[in-house]
């Protein structure tokens, strides 16, 4: 049997296929759409509706069919859409944006709307006939889903009201830091997700970018992505850079000696502790400061209860090592100290009042994490749930997770 016809018959069979044609959508992909706006809500409120690339007309049928009562939704496609009820369809190529944007213009015009609450975008960069094959083959198709995405973009930035919703396909390729740092700089957020409609192959990843700042000027390099990818670099270079300014050091003598500051406050002020000063070196290379004890101040900014408790108790353990040595030691702030310091009912106060506030925090944590009405339904709504923005976590991680029902 050919490769295309096994290929063909495992899609005759998929659950998505066969529900599309029992409840009459045109495309299974009407299901992703459906998928997304059970999870980010972004249809119902819609007066207006785009649909970019549109054929054969799945996405509009639900956006008529979800978006408010008597919404204006128009869908925009090379190929011919046929006509459905609530709907208007044009057929003009996205990638000639000035052309389609004034057919655009004229529709919305004749029917007296300014502008879309909502622009969707489900196209795929076309495969030529004739080419490379293999990984060159798969470049060229994410180089052109990058340049098809971008050319929505620019469309969506024609028509999209202030705080509206823009939604993309996309492929993770070499333009993905470059375009998520367009749409970062246009959208308040931006969200990540893969609905469980989704084909295992391609790897397609959906973007969601709520809140449209609707900037008066947009820099033509914005919507460019030879210069979005050097844009991209320097703002994560500054990015790094910023990082690292906050990166708060302490020193290990200043833990061990200084009285400015509680042992607790020292560890709640800083993100490492550092044995790189002359006054720390006698601390660094005692016998009692183990490889876990410097790994535990390398890493003082993911350490819980345990790693805490080690340090209070390797802290008071060194004072007096190296108290011993001699009735007074000079501290890091050039005053002396004698060898009274502090004693084990110190160091049981510190670790009473380490619990409590570890305790104090886990219950914080537990309260903020209950699941709540709405939560529920995303998961009884078969969603997959994949987020991130500036404040949802790095792109880098891609997440993508998978809620079955």
């Amino acid at each position: 049997m050919p490769m295309d016809a096994g290929i063909g018959k495992q899609r005759r069979h998929d659950k998505f296929d066969l529900l599309a044609k029992e409840q009459g959508y045109r495309s299974r992909a009407a299901f992703k759409l459906l998928q997304l706006d059970t999870l980010f809500r972004f249809l119902p409120t819609a007066r207006a509706v785009l649909d970019l690339c549109a054929a054969p007309g799945g996405w509009v049928q639900v956006a008529v069919s979800r978006a408010a009562p008597g919404a204006f939704v128009v869908g925009v496609d090379l190929a011919p859409i046929r006509p459905i009820s609530g709907a208007l369809s044009l057929k003009e190529d996205i990638t000639a944006s000035a052309r389609c944007g004034a057919a655009v213009r004229r529709l919305m015009d004749s029917r007296g709307v300014a502008s879309f609450e909502v622009v969707l975008h489900d196209g795929a960069g076309r495969k030529k006939k004739c080419g490379g094959t293999g990984a060159s083959a798969a470049q060229e198709a994410t180089t052109t889903q990058s340049a098809l995405v971008m050319d929505a973009v620019r469309l969506a930035t024609m028509f999209l009201a202030p705080n509206g919703t823009f939604i993309t396909k996309f492929f993770r390729c070499q333009d993905y830091n470059a375009i998520m740092f367009c749409l970062k700089q246009l959208f308040e957020r931006v969200h990540l997700s893969r609905p469980v409609a989704s084909r295992c192959t391609p790897a397609e990843i959906y973007v969601i970018c709520l809140r449209y700042k609707a900037p008066a000027n947009i820099q033509p390099e914005l919507l460019d992505l030879k210069h979005l990818h050097l844009m991209s670099v320097d703002a994560e270079k500054s990015k790094r850079q910023e990082s690292t300014e906050f990166w708060k050091t302490g020193l290990a003598s200043d833990f061990i000696w200084s009285e400015a500051q509680t042992p607790l406050d020292f560890l709640g002020s800083f993100l490492t502790i550092s044995f790189d000063d002359p006054a720390s070196l006698p601390m660094k290379n005692h016998e009692l400061t183990t490889d876990e004890i410097k790994d535990l101040c390398e890493y003082l900014f993911v350490l819980r209860e345990n790693g805490y408790n080690h340090l209070l108790k390797w802290r008071m353990r060194i004072r007096k090592a190296l108290l011993s040595c001699s009735q007074v030691t000079l501290k890091a702030d050039g005053t002396v100290t004698d060898s009274k310091g502090s004693d084990d009912d110190q160091l049981l106060h510190e670790v009473e009042d380490l619990k409590n506030i570890v305790d104090t925090k886990r219950m914080k944590v537990k309260h903020q994490s209950r699941p709540h009405a709405k939560g529920k339904a995303h998961k009884t709504s078969g969603m997959q749930i994949g987020a991130t923005e500036d404040g949802y976590g790095d792109p880098d991680l891609f997440p993508i997770c998978a809620i079955e029902r």
